[in-house]
């Protein structure tokens, strides 16, 4: 009996590699050994059968393993960017036009826009969260060595058709991605279809998936926030906070405003 019963099991969960007329077989002279108590099937059928499906459920297993790992790392490099300490200093500041021609105003405490109230970091104190900054994708390392050279730190410009700097260090919405996903160049909120597929269920949502509204914004997702799936927390790089952090969005809220989920091919 208990071959009766495990043949039937690996040639029906839907991961079967045997072929179909060797699965027919199987299925159809087992279920016929069952009516008598015995099972008819081959025992080299049955044990290729069951094999083959067993490595298909080892492999799917390893699968969802490896992305769960991969998810995390992804979430624990954002974090870093938004749990960073350093300390900038006057040099760092800036409100104006470069040494290129480029308008910067860095997300100082000193500093309100007209449209965005984003200043925070202080001079000579320790700060949290790696800046905003317009057009960047700064390594750890990079924004290190950038505050330490002279380099501002951070750009919030209010006007979007502006280019960013080079003298500037920090993170966009976009930039961040690029460091997180570990992409081989900088890329904008335009390009991530070309390095992601869309997720259609929000049940399928996981760490290292991102809400993205194309040629707009884009966030890391981190965790569900209730068990309707109502709420989530995220981490991002925004013109509004004028740095990376963590945050909170409404699901339903981020679908009407035309946000899809994306996972990394």
């Amino acid at each position: 009996m208990l071959a009766w019963r495990v043949t039937p099991l690996f040639c029906c969960i839907g991961v079967c590699n045997t072929p179909p007329e060797t699965r027919r077989v199987c299925g159809e002279q087992s279920r016929e050994g069952g009516m008598k108590g015995v099972c008819n099937t081959p025992p080299e059928t049955r044990r290729v059968c069951g094999e083959q499906s067993r490595a298909g459920v080892v492999k799917e297993i390893l699968m969802n393993s490896e992305s769960s790992m991969w998810g995390k790392r992804v979430i624990e490099k954002a974090l870093e960017y938004a749990n960073y300490r350093w300390t900038a200093h006057e040099k760092n500041v800036m409100h104006g036009i470069d040494e290129n021609g480029r308008f910067v105003d860095t997300p100082d405490i000193t500093w309100k826009g007209e449209i965005l109230d984003c200043g925070w970091w202080k001079v000579d104190e320790e700060n949290v969260g790696i800046p905003y900054g317009w057009g960047n994708a700064s390594t750890i390392e990079e924004f290190e060595i950038g505050i330490r050279e002279g380099k501002f730190a951070g750009n919030v410009p209010e006007d979007k058709k502006r280019y960013g700097s080079r003298n500037t260090v920090g993170v966009d919405c976009s930039g961040l991605l690029t460091r997180c996903w570990e992409l081989p160049k900088k890329i904008a909120t335009r390009d991530i279809p070309e390095y992601a597929t869309v997720i259609k269920s929000i049940d399928e949502v996981q760490q290292g998936d991102v809400f993205a509204k194309i040629g707009s914004h884009v966030m890391l997702f981190v965790e569900f926030l209730d068990d309707e799936k109502k709420e989530v927390r995220i981490i991002d790089a925004t013109r509004s906070t004028g740095k990376v952090s963590q945050r909170k969005e409404n699901v339903a809220e981020l679908f009407a405003n035309g946000y899809e989920i994306y996972r990394k091919k």
